[in-house]
C-alpha cells in the first residue's frame, strides 16, 4: 500500500544491521532533510515535524530530537547524556510528561550532547559528510550516540526539544534482545564507544559534575565530585579503533 501511493520501500534481507539500513537509505533519498524514525513511533501530535524542522533553521544545529514517551506517558527519551555506567543513558526516563524535571529541562529546549535515532532529523549533507552510521562497530547499539558526537567534532550543535513528543513502544517490532549473541553484541558495542569516545564520556558539557553517575541521570549526586574545569562543547577527535576489535 505504501508503494502504491508513490513511496520507495528499501528491501534489505540479511541479519539486523540498524545502521546499515539507515545509511542505505539516506544515500538513495533526495531530499535536503532526512527523519529517522523507528517503525515502533506513533506520531500522536500535529507540528512534530514543524517542530523538529524549526530546530535546524539555525544553521550550528547539525540534528534535533523530540520527547518521547512510552504510552503510559512516561518519558523514555529526554536527551541523552553520556557517562552514566561509562556509557551513554537516556535522560528522564524516570519522570512523566508533566515533570519540569531538574532545572526545567523538560520545560525548554536545548542543547546535549546526543540524541536517539528513534527520531532524529538532520540534514542528509552533514549526515553523509561524517559517513553516517558505523556499520560494522555499531550494528544496533549506540550509533546514534556515535553519530552524534561525530557531528559535534565537526562544531553542530545537538538540540533536544519537550514542545512535542512522540510515542515509541521500544523495541516492539524486534522484540527483546536475550540471546547471548545478542548480550555479547551489546557488550561489544559499549566497549568500542568507550574506546572510541571515553574521554568525551567522561565529560560531557551538558551534565554537572556534581551529579551521578551510577543511576538513572539527574537522580542523584556524586561523590566525589568530578573535576569541575571547564569544558567545552565540542567533542574531543574519536580514537581510532583497532581492525577486528
Amino acid at each position: 500500500r505504501v508503494e502504491s501511493r508513490g513511496m520507495k520501500v528499501l528491501k534489505m534481507p540479511g541479519s539486523f544491521n540498524y545502521s546499515r539500513l539507515i545509511n542505505r537509505a539516506v544515500e538513495i533519498a533526495s531530499t535536503e532533510y532526512v527523519c529517522l524514525l523507528n517503525n515502533d513511533v506513533q506520531a500522536v501530535e500535529l507540528g512534530w515535524l514543524t517542530e523538529l524542522l524549526g530546530r535546524l533553521a539555525d544553521p550550528s544545529v547539525g540534528a534535533a530530537g523530540a520527547m518521547l514517551l512510552w504510552p503510559n506517558e512516561i518519558i523514555q527519551h529526554g536527551g541523552v547524556v553520556l557517562g552514566p555506567y561509562f556509557g551513554a543513558a537516556h535522560a528522564f526516563n524516570d519522570r512523566i510528561r508533566e515533570d519540569p524535571g531538574y532545572c526545567d529541562l523538560l520545560r525548554v529546549a536545548r542543547e546535549c550532547s546526543a540524541l536517539t535515532a528513534a527520531c532524529l532529523l538532520l540534514r542528509r549533507s552533514d549526515y553523509l559528510a561524517v559517513n553516517g552510521m558505523d556499520e560494522a562497530l555499531f550494528p544496533v547499539n549506540f550509533n546514534d550516540v556515535d553519530l552524534c558526537l561525530k557531528l559535534k567534532t565537526r562544531g553542530y550543535r545537538i538540540v533536544f526539544t519537550p514542545h512535542t513528543a512522540l510515542l515509541h513502544l521500544e523495541s516492539a517490532s524486534r522484540g527483546a534482545e536475550r540471546s547471548q549473541f545478542d548480550r555479547d553484541r551489546a557488550a561489544r558495542e559499549l566497549a568500542v564507544l568507550r574506546a572510541r569516545w571515553g574521554e568525551t564520556l567522561a565529560n560531557d558539557p551538558f551534565y554537572s559534575p556534581m551529579l551521578n553517575f551510577d543511576g538513572p541521570p539527574f537522580s542523584g549526586l556524586a561523590w566525589p565530585p568530578r573535576s569541575c574545569d571547564a569544558r567545552a562543547s565540542l567533542s574531543t577527535a574519536p580514537r581510532d579503533i583497532p581492525s577486528g576489535f
